[in-house]
């Protein structure tokens, strides 16, 4: 007689209780509501009727968990607070145990030893990312706990660098006009005389035979410390093998149109303007000359001062030639693959055979023109010349880095007169140690560190499961769960990928419980509660005037 009543307080009492769980945790992040569901009780048999059977009351067939979205917190300015949009859960491991839970609470800090992890010291898991971003295994066995290192490790020297310019087509050419007539050496005119430098020699340069081919020399007055020699500078950072960052300055001379034809003998005429022009560039390490290796049967350029304050002073650059419509011809430099001179890995022999030294003599030796090159040579108080240098990046970076270091340009140029003279996109793969100072999370759950060097590093992908029935997994609290038999084996995924949502970093997802309706719920609750409350009692009252029957 009771029990009809006694069931609907019962359930009346779980459904106060999931009501005011939910309320509990309005401000728990990655909190999932959830509903309780109620189903009536009969009881039936063979000789049962029907249409005269009266319920036994109620009973609690489920406490569903409702998994939509939760709003999103906004900036929370913790670069390791993740917000899942969409589907999918967050992989943790307790400590000292290899199991897995699940949640969607992204709230997360490192520990002392670096380690991502949640307010209770779970790890949170990843794998390590392939250099396209992708994850290197998808096997929940096989994660990791993600720990964020302090700093890059080792330095890295600068082997590939790059860097895009524009050099302005209304400039003028350098005017090195004042230089016909200037000895160079026993070098012979076009006449075979020597009767100094012909205009031809001046505007065009000359051939050098060189091996199997040539070097292109160009006569100029170039002085990288007089502006008016040269006609746009440039610099961009490398770094050598102990992390030591240099500056690598680029003097940009242009040398006017090509030459097109053969010198006549008067050493003004046979040679025409062609409708091209060319660029010389000079690199400088920290100040000192750098030369340009000979690359694939291609041969630098050689520019040489002549006058001044610079004088009998040599240059191994390269060249870059545009055509009418401001571009590279045939894309590339000359030569086209634009490395630099360095030693073989003994950093006191190795560039006795070079270029510089075959063309040019060695120290204080006169070269096949009779001059002796003046590049790295240095006047000392006493009157004694010292050479300081020798073309190499190591005799430029310094003692203790490595004299093998191989390091190549890749040179973007354009020339166009609308615009003025610019420098963009400048890559450098070395780098210095650096400090951690940031870490961000992008949308597909990369997580990257920020490096006081300028260095991101990707430093893993976190993973994520997804679950054939998200209402079966079995909550264990902490806004964690454990897969079970009812939700099935968590899936392994990442985020942004299949059904699996994204993840926006410096975000919380907040619990989907909607106060306004749960009061409303509660509400409800009670108003069952007090009317089952109130059936038992009367049903007492009949109890009670049966029994006083007399």
């Amino acid at each position: 007689m009771f029990g009809v009543s006694v069931s609907g307080i019962k359930n009346s009492q779980k459904h106060l209780d999931v009501t005011s769980n939910n309320i509990a945790n309005a401000n728990s992040y990655g909190f999932k509501k959830s509903r309780a569901e109620f189903a009536d009780m009969y009881s039936s048999s063979l000789y049962t009727s029907g249409k005269t059977a009266v319920g036994l009351g109620v009973q609690n067939s489920v406490v569903s968990q409702q998994f939509s979205q939760g709003s999103l917190s906004g900036d929370t300015g913790n670069g390791l607070d993740m917000a899942i949009q969409g589907e999918g859960f967050f992989v943790l491991s307790p400590q000292g145990s290899d199991a897995h839970t699940y949640t969607r609470n992204g709230a997360f800090h490192t520990d002392n030893e670096g380690f991502i992890v949640t307010a209770q010291n779970d790890y949170l898991q990843g794998w390590p990312v392939n250099a396209d971003g992708t994850s290197s295994s998808l096997d929940l066995n096989a994660t990791q706990n993600i720990q964020v290192p302090e700093d890059t490790g080792d330095p890295k020297e600068s082997n590939s660098i790059g860097i895009s310019v524009n050099l302005p087509a209304d400039t003028s050419p350098v005017d090195n006009s004042g230089l016909v007539g200037e000895n160079w050496g026993n070098y012979a005119g076009s006449d075979g005389a020597n009767q100094g430098l012909t205009a031809n020699d001046v505007k065009y340069g000359r051939d050098i035979p060189y091996g199997n081919g040539t070097v292109h020399q160009y006569f100029t007055s170039f002085d990288p410390s007089d502006s008016s020699t040269f006609t746009n500078t440039t610099s961009q950072t490398v770094h050598d093998s102990l992390g030591r960052a240099h500056t690598l300055t680029y003097y940009f001379i242009n040398l006017g149109p090509q030459g097109v034809g053969t010198d006549d003998g008067t050493g003004t005429g046979g040679i025409t303007d062609s409708n091209t022009t060319v660029w010389a560039v000079v690199p400088f390490l920290d100040g000192q000359a750098v030369d340009v290796a000979p690359s694939n049967g291609e041969n630098p350029t050689l520019i040489s001062s002549v006058t001044g304050n610079n004088a009998n002073k040599n240059y191994f650059g390269f060249t870059v030639e545009f055509d009418n419509n401001g571009q590279m011809i045939g894309d590339s430099t000359v030569p086209s693959n634009v490395t630099f001179v360095n030693h073989t890995g003994d950093e006191t022999t190795g560039l006795s055979s070079t270029l510089r030294a075959e063309l040019l003599g060695t120290e204080g030796n006169a070269g096949q023109d009779g001059i002796v090159d003046l590049t790295f040579a240095e006047v000392q108080p006493d009157g004694t010349t010292d050479y300081v240098g020798d073309g190499s990046l190591f005799s430029a970076m310094g003692a203790g880095s490595n004299p093998a270091q191989v390091l190549a340009l890749d040179l973007n140029a354009t020339q166009f007169g609308s615009s003025k003279f610019s420098t963009a996109n400048p890559t450098n793969d070395g780098y210095a140690t650096g400090e951690l100072t940031g870490v961000s999370i992008s949308e597909d759950g990369i997580i990257y560190g920020e490096y006081s060097n300028g260095q991101i590093q990707a430093i893993a992908i976190i993973a994520m499961a997804d679950f054939t029935n998200t209402q079966g997994l079995t909550k264990i609290g902490d806004t964690q769960w454990k897969e079970s038999a009812d939700s099935g084996p968590a899936i392994p995924t990442t985020a942004n990928t299949g059904s699996t949502g994204s993840i926006l970093g410096s975000n919380l997802e907040l619990s989907n419980v909607d106060l306004t309706s749960e009061l409303v719920e509660l509400i409800t609750a009670q108003r069952n509660y007090q009317a089952n409350a109130q059936s038992l009692q009367i049903q007492n009252t009949v109890m009670d005037s049966i029994l006083n029957i007399r």
